[in-house]
């Protein structure tokens, strides 16, 4: 996969119809997995069909699905070089995307347990027995893997009178598999599930038993399978499929689409996010999983979660957590321990009897087991540490020496994630915390101590992060400094419905938990009011949340993970405010002295911005009394001092990726929030202005650092002596967010000459590149750009054409963490124009390649406004 897709110089136009311009060739990065030779061809909304009849009978061109209910347009697969740019240069056509695949992401625990913690937590308990509100007469699609309709907890029924399950079908079958490039596609009648996730999400929505309750139980359901059973061919659909779900959904007439999936970092308007954006334009509430890249830092929110228009959900972790526990035993105690799942599926971490558990030093004297053992651990269960090695080997030196199982305790704080091993590892693998492990090796070494598991003993885990963000829950901004997150639900360590035949229930992790939750909640929110539009149930959702804590830095987490807070479905069932917009994006600010309120914090120049809140009092018989206090969020940074971006945000030692709130830091660090109208009287039914000027952070270096906070109103109605809560929360960049470097700095390595296997060009200026040797230029990306490109530039510093791959839009920043990089690619001959339509051969002589990446808000049409690398001169033959 690469940049942009090469092409040949083929005529695409013909006569004798109305004059509708062709379109642009979409491509995707370096890294992102697409369909081979599967496009989908969007048209113009006003294409006659004489402009699809080109399209579908091109010799070159097999149609495989028809799109009308969302977009005009259709999926193809293609024969030949060149012809996806061929379709965009049709009339009519609007855009070519290639066919995008996306991989299901979330982690399973075995266990089970009740969800009242939870419910209570977000009010859902309160709504269900002060107003009865269940989801009835509301219709919600959801986008997944299928769902065990069968399950007694779901409805056990399908298409049936009095059955929850009216609608949906499925689109994929068991049998495609991601790594053919013409997939076997056989959609069974029913959307039953074989992987499990769509089980699980639905249990969140839907569960109407003892053992799982659901947010809306009485809604109408409709189960959309995207996604096949794996079998080892792994868990992916593409973007095709997905849009045909949508489009189901949409002609389905129902209310809300719950999509528990999406594209890490993407920019919310690739294909699916403008679909999402269209199905809310037609009033349907799109819900999406804002992803679980958090781990990679900042930008990592994808879409179609960042579309225009679509609620994009966060998770928060779970306040206990229900799961079969490993019981550690010695003659003088007993006491049980969290663990994952086993990291291998066909060896279940299970012993029914007491096995002696030994923490054992390698052939080295290391405790985590990266070398070979010269003790004997036969029948025996070896505890490691994590760290310096991969899973895989640690788990093959202790069956090498004799062990039965092997518990691998954590280095660092933070969540458990079952480990990822293959077909070599023949013993059962687990996962504990740092604290747990460390324990158990104590207790160890005084003498003899045994593990026991069983399938059938499942214990309670108070879960101290409860109610805190769920770590690798993805993080804004978009690429336009918007929010990225509109709301927060319980999300980590979940317990739901699970496919009868795999166990029926489950602990899950994810993004994907959560997004369900706020489905539900939207639809509580819809059956109670149902005349609120979607943009304003979407507001409302947004700012009767609860902020999180960041116990890292004292203060709330930054709304660019957590958006305006955990869900509170009461607060929002019982709104009597419209506030818009309902987040502030600062995504510009001046840089000035303030002759104002702010002269009190700096004489000197400052960055502050004001912006306007429109607070209307829906109450047409009280009048509303507002004030107005600030609560300061979490800075938070994706840079080290030298430019470099981070491991992961989550390490907070690491050049303090989390403003830690020290005496040191304290105020100074913090952003600034003024107002002289936030506390004023709002008559019934009427609206009211509120200015803000919010000053960022002055203590805070410029060009590094995210900032943010909540506004917090409290409102009070005429005559009632309770009060209510609302946030609006902000963010905004500290600096000029057009002045981040977007190419990763030359510490890095890159810009670079690669050989077509990948390895450095040592000496460029020797270098002598011909079709017999090509060569590449690997870059990565330290920013998101709307626009990269791949320019040869001849010896009078004159642009001779573009490298193949080389002119790409909606370029995504480099996920994760510099494992990937992006590529164009040079064998002697260029493109003259940027649909990558006409190549030439280059006249043998002297050139160098320019890439150029455009900066962040920068304007195509100024030359200022590119972030340019130029390599060394070299030779084309």
């Amino acid at each position: 996969m690469r940049l942009a897709v090469s092409c040949i110089a083929l005529a695409a136009a013909f006569a004798g119809m109305s004059a509708v311009e062709g379109g642009e060739l979409h491509s995707y990065p370096n890294g992102v997995p697409v369909r081979r030779n599967s496009y989908i061809v969007e048209f113009h909304d006003n294409a006659h069909d004489a402009h699809l009849d080109t399209v579908r009978n091109h010799p070159s061109v097999k149609v495989k699905h028809h799109h009308g209910h969302l977009f005009k347009g259709m999926t193809v697969t293609v024969d030949g070089a060149g012809i996806p740019q061929q379709l965009s240069k049709h009339q009519g056509v609007k855009r070519v995307w290639p066919n995008r695949i996306h991989t299901l992401s979330s982690s399973k625990y075995s266990g089970k347990g009740p969800s009242q913690t939870l419910h209570e937590k977000t009010g859902l308990l309160k709504v269900a027995k002060e107003f009865g509100l269940d989801g009835k007469g509301v219709k919600i699609g959801i986008i997944d893997t299928g769902v065990d309709y069968g399950h007694p907890d779901l409805g056990g029924c399908w298409k049936e009178e009095g059955c929850p399950w009216q609608y949906g079908q499925d689109f994929i079958g068991d049998e495609y598999d991601e790594h053919s490039d013409d997939p076997v596609i056989k959609p069974n009648p029913t959307p039953m599930d074989c992987n499990g996730h769509g089980t699980h999400v639905s249990g969140i929505l839907a569960a109407r038993g003892t053992e799982v309750r659901g947010v809306a139980p009485n809604a109408t359901f409709g189960m959309y399978r995207v996604f096949s059973c794996g079998n080892g061919n792994g868990t992916s659909t593409d973007d095709s499929i997905i849009l045909q779900a949508m489009e189901a959904a949409v002609k389905d007439g129902h209310d809300i689409i719950s999509m528990s999936l999406g594209a890490d970092g993407a920019w919310g308007n690739n294909m699916l996010g403008r679909q999402a954006t269209k199905a809310v334009s037609k009033g349907i509430i799109v819900v999406a999983a804002s992803g679980n890249a958090g781990d990679s830092g900042m930008l990592t929110a994808g879409a179609p979660a960042t579309a225009d228009g679509v609620i994009s959900v966060g998770a928060v972790n779970n306040w206990s957590i229900r799961s079969i526990p490993m019981t550690i035993s010695t003659p003088s105690t007993t006491f049980n321990v969290f663990k994952t799942n086993s990291g291998s599926p066909e060896q279940e971490f299970v012993f029914e009897n007491k096995t002696p558990i030994v923490a054992p030093k390698d052939s080295l004297g290391n405790t985590n087991g990266c070398n070979p053992f010269t003790v004997d651990l036969t029948n025996k269960v070896a505890l490691v540490m994590r760290g310096n090695c991969s899973f895989i080997e640690k788990a093959v030196f202790a069956q090498d020496a004799g062990a039965k199982g092997i518990v691998v305790y954590n280095n660092v704080g933070g969540s458990l994630e079952a480990p990822l091993v293959d077909e070599t590892v023949k013993i059962p693998i687990t996962i504990i915390s740092k604290d747990d492990g460390e324990n158990i090796a104590d207790v160890a070494s005084q003498g003899p101590t045994f593990v026991s598991a069983s399938k059938d003993v499942y214990a309670t885990f108070t879960n101290d992060k409860g109610g805190l963000m769920y770590e690798f829950s993805s993080f804004g901004p978009t690429p336009e400094l918007d929010m990225g997150v509109s709301v927060c639900a319980p999300g980590a360590f979940i317990w739901s419905t699970y496919p009868r035949k795999m166990g029926n229930y489950i602990t899950m992790s994810g993004t994907s938990m959560a997004t369900p939750y706020v489905s539900g909640a939207a639809a509580l929110l819809k059956q109670a009011r149902p005349d609120m539009s979607v943009s304003e149930i979407r507001s409302v959702l947004t700012n009767t949340a609860k902020p999180v804590e960041d116990p890292a830095s004292k203060l709330k987490a930054s709304p660019y993970q957590s958006g305006g807070g955990l869900l509170d479905i009461y607060n929002a069932v019982k709104s009597r405010v419209q506030i818009d917009p309902p987040v502030l994006a600062i995504n510009d600010t001046q840089y000035a002295p303030f002759t104002g309120v702010i002269h009190r914090i700096s004489k000197d120049d400052i960055r502050w911005a004001i912006r306007t809140l429109k607070i209307k009092n829906t109450d047409k018989t009280k009048g509303l009394r507002i004030s107005m206090d600030h609560a300061p969020a979490s800075s938070v940074t994706m840079f080290n001092t030298t430019g470099m971006i981070i491991d992961s945000i989550l390490n907070v030692d690491n050049d303090a990726a989390v403003l830690v709130d020290t005496e040191a830091s304290a105020k100074n660090t913090m952003p600034r929030v003024f107002s002289l109208d936030s506390n004023q009287y709002i008559a019934p039914g009427m609206t009211a202005l509120v200015t803000v000027t919010i000053a960022s952070p002055l203590g805070l270096d410029d060009n590094r650092w995210f900032y943010g906070g909540y506004l917090n109103f409290t409102m009070q109605w005429s005559g009632e002596s309770t009060k209510s809560n609302y946030v609006v929360p902000y963010a905004g960049f500290k600096g000029e967010f057009n002045k981040v470097p977007i190419l990763a700095p030359k510490s890095s390595g890159f810009p670079a000459i690669v050989n077509s296997d990948g390895d450095f060009i040592k000496d460029v200026s020797k270098l002598k590149v011909s079709a017999k040797n090509p060569v590449e230029v690997a870059f990565f990306m330290n920013m998101p750009s709307k626009l990269v490109t791949s320019e040869l530039i001849d010896s009078s510093g004159k642009p001779v054409g573009y490298l193949a791959y080389g002119y790409s839009p909606l370029v995504a920043r480099t996920l994760p963490f510099y494992t990937e990089y992006y590529t164009s690619d040079l064998d002697g001959s260029v493109f003259t124009d940027k649909e990558l339509k006409n190549s030439v051969n280059v006249t043998a002589g002297q050139y160098h390649i320019r890439l150029s990446a455009l900066k962040l808000f920068g304007n195509i049409e100024r030359p200022s406004d590119f972030e340019v690398w130029n390599s060394e001169t070299f030779t084309v033959e």
